[in-house]
């Protein structure tokens, strides 16, 4: 057996680095705190979410000091007001102050529904059931909306129309507690009267006008943001599109003629690689933008959860919500089609409409927090979803699970029966106490009444004012203001409204016609816009401030027989820039430049376009040009076809001849350029007969250049006028403030009828026309006698005319029955009785037309002298005319 050895223990050297691991160790490290960290916040965040969540349900949002289950409670003694408001100045209808029997029916159904509701949601917001009306009573709050549609346009056209009227006619009014429910709700009726009231009463007053245009509408009572229960619209952006002053005239395109044959473009021989590579980058970079956008959004949208103050969850706010596809609603349908090719019905969807402004926004907008129930005239809904965001929250009121219902079953298309796959529930019958049901029908409010001089008033106070963020808005009643102006839009530089930067300020029933205008701070620019119907056709004017600046004029060309468009006058460099549309010489340019000391033309500019786009040239004048400090006259032609230049002739003004002389010719004193050589040349007599026209219109045009400065400068102070004494006109049909009109139109009438009436009492006057020749002038014999003779002789001939006319007459019926006579005697065997009887019927009627003319023309001649007598006995005794005592035998000797 081997010997075994034992050798001593030794203890193992270590050759391990202390330092090997210590970055993997730091890792780790940090990855554990950095898990306790993302776990602590995490409690934190669920802690908070429990906190806030228990603030919305918790006894915050219910009166302090005041026990749950006696907020909202309804007095089921039913207390009315008789004595106090029978006999009112106010004139309340017994249904205001007293109460029926199905309302207390319904009193006593809702505090049932309120008692449940505390004890089984105790840490809930009370519900808004029946709040006091004006008269101190009780009344649910379905049977205060009173569906009434108006007789204005406006009131039943749009959603937007009726939303803005009501925030415009009634001022709003915060709660007196904002953090409580209202005590008080008046009715729409007495709300309409007093223009002003809280969220809750406009609410209902804009749910009513909704619902009478035909719109699902409901309140919603609920919770709101500090800005929208206080209606501070500071931090809110102008909201609407700013209606510039002028809009820009759609240019007419013209189409070019396709071309049959085109050449094949050349390859592209360039490498585009580092055009893609940029554009990849870029695809890149707008997908990481997107992405950390999305991050952004999303944290926002945490942050908006996250309580502003203690009073976050508990500020009451009242509002309107259309339900989209209600089933209530007498709006068509709105269908898709499911995957499997059926048409389906669209879920409810809701839209939100803020009283107090007017606005109209989805579900998801974030000045909305809670919503506790909505109502109308139908049925009381109370909200059961837990939702963290309103924009989650579902809409159909058909779903239990999501709404309690105080009435059910009500209205009846709200109505769902459980059957079996093979019934049919329209020949089921039903049980009598399954179908009947308690409802809100019960119209104790008076039938809504808006007069026309409130509604065009509109605003309370004649006016109203918003201030948004950078920009106030003012509006104003018709004709409240001097000038006509109904809105003023001011936008700042600042979100503050310290520093203006643009005024937009709108017109109506101005007698001058304007419109808009536009004003900049910065240079000081005004631009007026005026309507169609002026005198000078006046357009638009844009002016400076300050005087000796720039200005510009558009007219309507269409309405200008000189076909203006517009006008620019630079007081600074003497320039007056004309611009014409359809003229009929093809002018569209002229241009008067001034020396600006003297106020004397130096020269003068005038194009035309060519009649048609083929015949250029040929003697078409483009460019006309008078140099008067150079004494030339420069024509230039249009471009013939093909042509690199234009052809041109210049002419030296000659002096003016003397007086009887014609002007002389110097040839010497005109160069001609030919643009193509080929062209004929002109003569010396053409070119002195060219010379001549254009002579003649330069003196035409400088008195044209007169008229437009003159037509300036009445203009001018026209303006000036209207804006100092601003009139104001009304249509005949303006039932408010055609008392006036009406009583200057009666007045016309009576001077119309006095004068009618004196003309008529006095005799004629045969000798008027006569004595225009000799004015005021007295008659001589020999003229006295002229006119009694042209008088007389005048009167002769008009009775012979007249004789004449009416002898041809009975002359052409008598032929013309002796000739039926002949052709009835001659073929009366051959003719049927119809025609037989027709001819002779005929015949008849001649017979009786020549009896007539025969009296009219006996009695015409009888008349004829009788008139006769009397205008020569009438112009004997004229004191008018110089005519002697025997004026017969005097008239006679000078014949």
């Amino acid at each position: 057996m081997p010997k075994v050895v034992f050798t001593k223990y030794q203890k193992p050297r270590s050759t391990i680095d202390p330092l090997k691991h210590a970055a993997k160790l730091k890792e780790i490290e940090e990855h554990i705190a950095a898990d306790a960290a993302a776990a602590a916040l995490a409690a934190q965040e669920e802690e908070q979410f429990e906190e806030e969540e228990e603030m919305c349900e918790s006894e915050f949002s219910l009166s302090e000091g005041e026990p749950a289950f006696g907020i909202g409670k309804i007095d089921l003694s039913f207390p009315e007001t008789v004595a106090e408001f029978e006999n009112s100045p106010q004139c309340y209808p017994p249904s205001y102050y007293t109460l029926s029997p199905k309302e207390r029916l319904i009193l006593l159904y809702g505090e049932n529904f309120r008692k449940q509701f505390v004890v089984r949601y105790p840490k809930r917001r009370a519900l808004v059931l029946a709040p006091q009306n004006e008269c101190n009573v009780q009344k649910f709050v379905c049977t205060t909306i009173r569906p009434t549609a108006f007789i204005y346009t406006d009131l039943i056209s749009s959603i937007e129309n009726i939303a803005k009227f009501v925030a415009d006619f009634i001022q709003y009014e915060p709660l007196e507690d904002e953090f409580n429910l209202p005590t008080r709700l008046i009715s729409p009726d007495t709300l309409l009267r007093k223009r002003h009231g809280n969220s809750f009463e406009m609410a209902t007053l804009l749910c009513s006008m909704l619902i009478g245009a035909g719109h699902p509408a409901m309140v919603v009572s609920g919770v709101a943001r500090e800005e929208t229960v206080l209606n501070d619209q500071q931090t809110v952006p102008y909201p609407y599109a700013i209606v510039e002053v002028e809009a820009e005239e759609p240019e007419v395109k013209v189409e070019k003629a396709g071309v049959k044959y085109k050449l094949r473009p050349m390859p592209d021989l360039h490498s585009h690689l580092d055009e893609q590579m940029a554009e990849v980058m870029r695809l890149k970079t707008e997908e990481e933008n997107r992405l950390q956008e999305e991050l952004i959004q999303k944290h926002l949208k945490e942050l908006e959860l996250l309580a502003v103050d203690r009073y976050h969850y508990r500020r009451s706010h009242a509002w309107v919500v259309i339900i989209d596809n209600a089933p209530w609603s007498i709006k068509p349908r709105i269908t898709y089609t499911d995957v499997n090719g059926d048409v389906q019905e669209a879920p409810p969807k809701a839209t939100f409409i803020e009283p107090s402004t007017g606005f109209i926004c989805d579900t998801n907008h974030k000045q909305y927090i809670l919503v506790d129930s909505v109502w109308n005239q139908y049925n009381y809904y109370v909200n059961k979803q837990k939702c963290q965001r309103v924009g989650e929250m579902r809409w159909d009121l058909r779903e239990l699970e999501d709404w309690e219902h105080l009435l059910p079953g009500e209205p009846p298309e709200m109505r769902v029966y459980k059957q079996s796959s093979d019934s049919n529930i329209l020949d089921e019958e039903h049980d009598v106490d399954d179908e009947k049901h308690l409802d809100f029908l019960v119209m104790w409010v008076n039938r809504l009444h808006i007069g026309l001089r409130d509604y065009e008033q509109r605003f309370p106070n004649r006016e109203k004012k918003i201030q948004y963020k950078g920009a106030i808005h003012e509006r104003f009643s018709p004709y409240s203001q001097r000038d006509g102006k109904v809105a003023q839009l001011t936008i700042f530089n600042d979100d503050a409204c310290t520093n203006p930067k643009v005024r937009y300020e709108y017109y109506e029933n101005r007698a001058d016609r304007m419109r808009h205008v536009k004003y900049i701070y910065e240079t000081d620019m005004y631009k007026e816009i005026f309507g169609k119907g002026r005198n000078d056709c006046l357009k638009s004017i844009e002016y400076s401030g300050a005087a000796q600046q720039r200005k510009k004029m558009n007219f309507f060309s269409a309405s200008r027989l000189d076909a203006l468009d517009s006008l620019e006058i630079n007081p600074e460099t003497g320039l007056h820039t004309l611009f014409y549309k359809g003229r009929s010489d093809s002018c569209w340019f002229k241009e008067f430049e001034l020396n600006v000391p003297s106020d004397k033309l130096k020269r003068i500019v005038e194009k035309f376009r060519p009649n048609t786009v083929l015949d250029v040239g040929n003697n078409e004048i483009a460019i006309r040009t008078f140099l008067f400090n150079s004494f030339k006259i420069i024509l230039q032609f249009h471009y013939n076809a093909g042509a690199l230049t234009a052809s041109t002739v210049e002419f030296q003004i000659p002096p003016r001849p003397d007086y009887g002389k014609e002007l002389e010719y110097d040839e010497k004193m005109t160069k001609v350029y030919k643009a193509n050589p080929l062209d004929p040349t002109r003569s010396n007599l053409e070119l002195y007969k060219l010379l001549l026209q254009q002579l003649e219109h330069m003196e035409r045009v400088k008195k044209q250049f007169d008229k437009i400065q003159s037509d300036i400068y009445n203009l001018c102070e026209l303006r000036k006028t209207e804006k100092k004494e601003p009139k104001l006109k009304f249509s005949i049909f303006d039932p408010l403030r055609n008392g006036a009109a009406r009583a200057i139109r009666m007045k016309q009438h009576e001077e119309e009828e006095e004068h009618r009436r004196e003309i008529a009492g006095k005799p004629a006057d045969f000798l008027a026309p006569y004595l225009v020749p000799f004015g005021n002038q007295e008659l001589t014999f020999e003229q006295s006698a002229y006119v009694y003779n042209a008088c007389l002789n005048d009167m002769k001939i008009r009775f012979v005319n007249l004789l004449n006319n009416l002898q041809r007459q009975y002359e052409d019926l008598t032929s013309e029955s002796k000739s039926l006579k002949r052709f009835l005697t001659k073929f009366e065997n051959q003719f049927d009785t119809y025609d037989y009887r027709r001819l002779v019927q005929q015949a008849k009627d001649i017979e009786l037309n020549k009896r007539m003319v025969q009296q009219r023309l006996t009695l015409t001649h009888e008349e004829s002298q009788k008139k006769y007598e009397n205008v020569k006995a009438s112009l004997l005794k004229d004191p008018r005319l110089n005519l002697p005592q025997d004026p017969d035998q005097s008239l006679s000797e000078n014949k």
